[in-house]
């Protein structure tokens, strides 16, 4: 996102990833014009290399979540929501840092505080189910999923506070009913999604929300997966 407005604006960007990022998302960044720096870890890795870079360089920083006009932007998401389906009971968000929840929740709670906002997290990497459910901002030791989009060890402290605020429950979902679910959407919505945005489904399919008999929307936020993770998914699926 951050590299498509910069090449619309004419520019430079330089996004720093982590090494475990799907190919895809890679090459789809750089055909936007931006620079890539891999960074070896997990997101939070890349977050610290591209703070050391900024401050080195005198860059200006964009938050992916923690950011009040990115998270305004991605409530716009909430709009769309509410103005294609008015009768919506429940939404269905993946959380990582929480950026995406926080800017829907506080758009469907702001217009229409009966409709329920439930979050989503891989079971590996749990750090705002685990904030919201012991009620501190806390920081994981590790994070191990395969849903790289989601893989955070320390959510945002103003998306911690949206959520606290705005989110009825947050759930979480197994490797395996991750991989179930990309293979439901595959089969039933001809649709290719990655970790990190199927998990709404995943939650949806394993009952792990008082659902039944509602109208919900799952927010399936991603398709950026490689075709050999996504060989390993079906198999595992299968």
């Amino acid at each position: 996102g951050v590299a498509l407005a910069a090449a619309k604006n004419h520019m430079k960007a330089l996004i720093c990833l982590p090494d475990g990022a799907p190919i895809s998302k890679v090459e789809a960044t750089k055909s936007y014009g931006a620079e890539v720096c891999m960074v070896k870890g997990v997101y939070d890795d890349a977050y610290n290399k591209a703070v050391e870079l900024q401050k080195e360089h005198n860059y200006t920083f964009v938050h992916p979540f923690d950011n009040e006009n990115v998270i305004a932007g991605q409530g716009t998401i909430g709009l769309e929501i509410l103005d294609q389906m008015a009768d919506v009971d429940a939404v269905i968000v993946p959380i990582g840092g929480g950026g995406l929840i926080s800017g829907i929740a506080f758009a469907i709670k702001t217009l229409r505080p009966e409709v329920k906002v439930y979050g989503v997290q891989a079971e590996g990497a749990p750090s705002m189910y685990r904030s919201l459910h012991e009620h501190k901002y806390q920081t994981l030791k590790a994070a191990s999923t395969f849903a790289d989009g989601i893989q955070v060890k320390t959510p945002g402290e103003l998306t911690y506070q949206l959520c606290e605020q705005y989110v009825d429950d947050i759930v979480t979902v197994t490797e395996d009913e991750t991989a179930a679910a990309i293979l439901s959407l595959m089969e039933n919505q001809k649709l290719v999604a990655e970790g990190a945005g199927a998990v709404p489904v995943a939650a949806a399919l394993f009952h792990k929300l008082p659902i039944e008999g509602k109208k919900v929307v799952c927010v399936v936020s991603g398709g950026n997966i490689d075709v050999n993770i996504l060989n390993r998914v079906i198999t595992r699926g299968l």
